[in-house]
């Protein structure tokens, strides 16, 4: 049984994407880099927990979610922490739904 964690926005038009449940729904994946020479640390973001804590219709720009993170890495170091950059583009993930549409399509034409 499948259980939505919150209601999810419909997509109308894949470039006008502009909250965390808008990017959940479309399948988006943003990750956080820290710009600070030689540090260039980054990570994909888990949108869903994110959404749980700011709320689905929380703005994903970058002005809207950089007061909320951090270069670990250089605030362990005593370095300028703020320098976070946003990076929006499609999932990647191994496990996607795609990447199990591809698979499942590439195991049924085998000749084995």
């Amino acid at each position: 049984m499948n259980h939505a964690i919150f209601p999810l926005p419909p997509i109308d038009d894949p470039a006008h994407i502009r909250t965390l449940g808008e990017h959940i729904s479309a399948g988006t994946e943003i990750r956080a880099r820290c710009l600070n020479t030689g540090c260039n640390h980054n990570v994909a973001l888990n949108l869903v927990v994110i959404a749980r804590y700011l709320g689905p219709n929380h703005g994903a720009l970058a002005a809207d979610l950089k007061p909320y993170f951090y270069c670990p890495a250089c605030r362990a170091a005593g370095f300028a922490d703020g320098q976070i950059a946003f990076f929006h583009h499609a999932s990647t993930a191994p496990r996607s739904i795609l990447c199990e549409v591809v698979e499942d399509d590439l195991y049924h034409r085998t000749a084995a």
